[in-house]
């Protein structure tokens, strides 16, 4: 049957039912670096995480300019998806952001990439009949799982590419088991926010990736001739100051965007992935066996990329001491400095276009990230 488009997708499924799910990648290298003893059982976590994509023809973009290796940084493209068995476009890439670590300074930086980005799709080089299509770049991933010859995380790899001018050295992609598992295998994640957080658009009669204790009943009442008709509105809440956060409310935050916007929750995103590597870096949590044995399980189940253990090793060996402490941190988006304007597509449906319709600026930025 044919892949339906994002557009398709998105105008099929509720909107209650928007999911994300985060790539918690800075963890799985402390993980790797961490192995020691249970060489064996990573080597066959990372058998069952390793997809090798890009033999033969490979994807290529229009939009692309030619783009070389800087021999000083590694970039690391994360993705986030909900999953191969969601019916409800499981396999468009919501999350997407690049890790990118400058190797002289140990300079670590995380460039967000929004999903409503509207992009021409990567075309299969050479190939008869192939016609670049435009669509939303989360729907890059999706496009190569249909595609097969090359894959998902090819196709993303290039889709990324083309928009930063940054060469993507490897990809990773997560899914939501992957995430709520992580969490409460590490025993939960700390946030700190100077307000509370409320989203009390979102979900109605329940939460739809299990129960969280940042959940209240709100409930609305209207008197008819035939009686009370009563609607139960379902409002989370993480108050102002320190929260500790199980998986599924980590998942329900970083979900979160009917009361604020995509922008807030990519910030969002982003502070769950610190408080992930904080957690799984914090005193006792990979000298526990156990802890490291749960992690390799859930990862090998979950997560998808194109390195091997030894790719892993060699890249850890090349950025020696990263700053983890003072991450640069970039978001694309609609602001004066967001370097993004909104419109709509022939359709109708909400899009993102590059100031000044190309991306030029957008590359400026990536490139310069780190000055």
């Amino acid at each position: 049957m044919e892949l339906e488009t994002s557009e398709k997708i998105e105008q099929n499924q509720p909107q209650k039912k928007r999911r994300f799910w985060l790539w918690f990648f800075i963890s799985l290298l402390i993980l790797a670096a961490a192995v020691g003893t249970f060489f064996y059982k990573a080597g066959f976590t990372f058998s069952q995480m390793n997809v090798n994509q890009g033999g033969g023809i490979l994807p290529i973009s229009e939009d692309a300019p030619k783009i070389e290796k800087d021999p000083d940084r590694i970039n690391i493209l994360l993705l986030g998806l909900r999953g191969p068995n969601d019916p409800n476009g499981g396999l468009l890439t919501d999350t997407m952001m690049i890790l990118s670590i400058k190797q002289s300074t140990g300079q670590v930086a995380i460039i967000s990439i929004p999903r409503d980005l509207f992009i021409k799709m990567p075309t299969e080089s050479g190939k008869s009949g192939s016609q670049a299509i435009k669509e939303k770049i989360n729907f890059a991933y999706a496009l190569g799982e249909e595609r097969k010859q090359s894959g998902g995380l090819v196709y993303a790899k290039v889709a990324v590419q083309a928009v930063t001018g940054l060469f993507i050295d490897h990809v990773v992609s997560v899914n939501f088991l992957a995430f709520k598992d992580v969490v409460d295998i590490l025993g939960g994640v700390d946030i700190h926010l100077n307000k509370p957080f409320i989203e009390d658009q979102q979900w109605v009669d329940s939460g739809d990736a299990g129960p969280s204790s940042a959940f209240f009943i709100k409930t609305e009442t209207a008197t008819s001739s035939a009686g009370v008709t009563q609607k139960q509105k379902w409002v989370f809440e993480i108050p102002a100051g320190t929260s500790h956060l199980d998986g599924n409310t980590a998942l329900y935050y970083a979900r979160a965007r009917y009361s604020s916007n995509d922008f807030n929750r990519v910030e969002r995103q982003q502070q769950l992935l610190l408080a992930i590597k904080d957690r799984a870096t914090s005193l006792g949590i990979l000298l526990n066996p156990v802890k490291i044995f749960e992690l390799l399980d859930t990862m090998g189940k979950n997560v998808r990329t194109d390195m091997s253990l030894g790719d892993i090793n060699n890249m850890i060996g090349l950025s020696k001491n990263p700053d983890f402490k003072n991450i640069n941190k970039k978001v694309f988006d609609t602001t004066p400095e967001g370097l993004l304007y909104s419109t709509t597509n022939e359709k109708g449906a909400y899009i993102l276009l590059p100031v000044g319709d190309n991306y030029d600026k957008i590359r400026e930025a990536c490139r310069n990230i780190f000055q």
